[in-house]
């Protein structure tokens, strides 16, 4: 058993783990934090291949200016100086026939770009950011609800209201003609197509992460979660890293404490689970399944990744490539996701495609480059990406590493392949692995109108004393909507602590 006793035992050192624990620890509350790898962040950490820092997975980050949604968490644990935010100002998204090149940040800049190339879609696209401000407002004063709003939710969330089942396809085409900048309006951070992406989520997306531009973390994305941790040890907290939950014991229809694969009994009143609601309904006794198990079957998660890591000797710099590329040879949205849905991908996938080095040269060797490629994937493609044994595993990865960077080169970086130093290949299965992400979902639930805002899972689950945060449960995915998350559930944790100590005064 756990030596000290603790207030809450927290289950996944992932972004919305670490937010929920840094954010107590800092109310000096007694946490401890569970993690079955063996460094913190999840999704959000960097690795190292010689003298080459990969990021795993994230690409950039938003609400990190003074004042925004990011920042604010950071101030809240004092590491909002421990971490330099560089702007991401140079972008290029390439489509089938057009091409737009941002050399400033921000989501209005990417309208003017819009505007200037689309001048017959001038009303329209007005009308649209109209409509995302207008969304954003309503949902910065939901989250300062007072009584006054909740007797009057429906004149005061109008519009929260009216468009919770709207897809994002239903809204362009109202307001749009053009297939171009449709597809431009729906270059964002999602797996899902424009008839299947809720609107409500792309509003949250600009506002909340992209409308003030977006920024990368000196010394790559895995010193954020770095920074989170020391903060959260700083201000007393307890790390655990390589211990991995099996059971969440329970007494009284309540958690007390979790019981390790290795057999150690850790116990605290709270315990709080940044896993997947899959593997959090197996980490309880049977009779505490059932009412999880009707809610964890209607789940629809996003889909996976595969992830090419690259290094080069080529000067990127002298090409003039931006830090941020992407790269769309297919016109027709909806037809990539159905493949996607068949297992299949496409000859020519749309690729996403960053230059840290652009931005942070410390993290290759002098006068080298590091470049990721993400692809959107199935997790079933070629036959779960070879399950049936390492050779084949390989085989695929090779090959379909050997697709990526034909297309790299042809359209994007000629002559890489005569200049690569390193490449490595990240599968679904590679995500599933290190994360515990079910299906190695990229974003956790699909951001669908039916799972979206409140029709996400609560903080609090049906049972006292669990309680769950990351992108399965609101408000939404990516690291700014995560950390919101673990925001989220930890004043709702506070104020539960709070009664009950006014009640145990009485």
């Amino acid at each position: 058993m756990n030596p000290k006793p603790c207030d809450a035992i927290v289950i996944g050192a992932g972004m919305g783990g670490l937010t929920v624990a840094a954010l107590l620890a800092r109310k000096g509350r007694k946490i401890l934090l569970l993690e079955k790898e063996g460094q913190v962040g999840g999704y959000v950490v960097s690795f190292k291949r010689g003298g080459y820092t990969f990021d795993a997975t994230g690409t950039f980050l938003g609400g990190c200016q003074e004042g925004g949604e990011f920042y604010q968490i950071l101030r809240e644990i004092d590491a909002h100086e421990a971490i330099e935010f560089i702007p991401i100002h140079h972008i290029r998204n390439i489509y089938p026939g057009f091409e737009i090149s941002l050399k400033q940040g921000g989501f209005s800049s990417y309208a003017d770009a819009l505007m200037d190339l689309f001048p017959e879609e001038e009303k329209g696209l007005k009308d649209y950011l109209s409509l995302v401000k207008r969304i954003g407002d309503e949902i910065r004063s939901y989250s300062g609800m007072t009584l006054t709003k909740r007797i009057l939710f429906p004149f005061y969330f109008r519009n929260l209201i009216r468009l919770h089942r709207t897809t994002h396809q239903t809204i362009l085409d109202k307001l749009f003609r053009g297939g171009e900048i449709k597809m431009a309006l729906h270059t964002l951070p999602a797996t899902e197509p424009p008839s299947r992406l809720s609107f409500l989520l792309v509003a949250a997306l600009i506002n909340k992460a992209l409308m003030e531009g977006v920024f990368y973390p000196r010394g790559g994305m895995g010193k954020v979660s770095r920074v989170m941790a020391d903060s959260f040890l700083n201000s007393g907290g307890e790390i655990s890293l390589n211990t991995k939950v099996d059971q969440i014991l329970m007494k009284d229809g309540r958690p007390i404490g979790v019981l390790t694969e290795e057999g150690r009994v850790f116990e605290a009143p709270l315990v709080i689970s940044n896993v997947n609601p899959n593997l959090l309904m197996k980490m309880l006794p049977p009779e505490f399944q059932r009412p999880l198990l009707k809610k964890a079957g209607r789940f629809e998660y996003s889909l996976s990744s595969f992830i090419l890591y690259v290094a080069t000797d080529l000067n990127l710099n002298q090409m003039g490539l931006p830090y941020f590329t992407y790269l769309r040879a297919l016109s027709d949205l909806e037809e990539e996701y159905r493949m996607m849905r068949r297992s299949e991908i496409p000859k020519n996938p749309t690729l996403i495609v960053s230059v840290p080095t652009l931005l942070d040269p410390s993290l290759a060797p002098n006068g080298q480059h590091i470049v990721k490629i993400l692809v959107v994937a199935p997790y079933p493609y070629g036959e779960e990406w070879g399950k049936q044994g390492p050779g084949k595993r390989q085989q695929i990865k090779e090959e379909f590493s050997r697709q990526i960077l034909i297309q790299l080169e042809s359209k994007l970086i000629p002559d890489l392949r005569n200049h690569l130093l390193f490449y490595e290949a990240a599968t679904p299965l590679t995500l599933e692995r290190y994360t515990g992400n079910e299906l190695g979902a990229m974003y956790g639930l699909a951001s669908i109108p039916e799972q979206i805002g409140h029709l996400r899972p609560s903080h609090q689950t049906s049972i006292p004393g669990l309680f769950q945060v990351g992108h399965y449960t609101r408000p939404s995915h990516g690291i700014v909507g995560v950390s919101l998350s673990g925001l989220f559930a930890a004043r709702s944790i506070l104020r539960q602590m709070h009664k009950s100590r006014e009640l145990k005064k009485r």
